[in-house]
């Protein structure tokens, strides 16, 4: 368990490096991430899913950086609100009450039913869909970000890619 939490945490501050996210180490990553966790959060990106699908890449981005650059609990229902509102979502207060109804618990269980079926065994676990044969292609690490470029037929020039000569 010790050395898992290690692990992760090390892939948590390399993802961090790699998308040139500010990561600051949390002062008790396993207390936090495996025995606190992130329900609160998952329910409130699962209602954006739902009711604003365009601010949800920003929340999922302001709630890691609340996590892992703030190290804020994510679990609190006001910090919930301001990931919705730093990601642009019109009604954070509507959002969040959304999140704790059937809707948003039935869309959390079907994106964990989908991942569980798709044999996710880890994250960063993605889902493209190959635009040439339809088919939808599953990866697992942030390392294959060049491989899901490649299926779906796009140069893949790195996060941050350098500027042009």
């Amino acid at each position: 368990f010790i050395s898992s939490g290690i692990n992760a945490e090390y892939g948590v501050q390399r993802v961090g490096e790699m998308m040139d996210l500010p990561y600051s180490p949390l002062r008790n990553f396993a207390q936090t991430v495996f025995i606190r966790g992130s329900v609160p959060t998952q329910k409130a990106l699962a209602a954006c899913q739902i009711l604003h699908p365009e601010c949800l890449e920003q929340m999922s981005r302001e709630a890691w950086l609340g996590l892992y650059s703030k190290d804020i609990d994510i679990t609190d229902s006001d910090n919930v609100r301001g990931f919705a509102a730093a990601a642009g979502v019109p009604d954070p207060e509507k959002l969040f009450e959304f999140s704790r109804g059937p809707e948003a618990r039935q869309q959390l269980i079907d994106n964990t039913k989908e991942a569980l079926d798709s044999k996710c065994f880890g994250a960063p676990w993605i889902t493209v869909t190959n635009p040439a044969t339809g088919r939808r292609e599953k990866f697992f690490g942030h390392d294959r970000i060049e491989m899901i470029g490649w299926v779906i037929g796009k140069e893949y020039k790195g996060h941050t890619p350098p500027p042009p000569l």
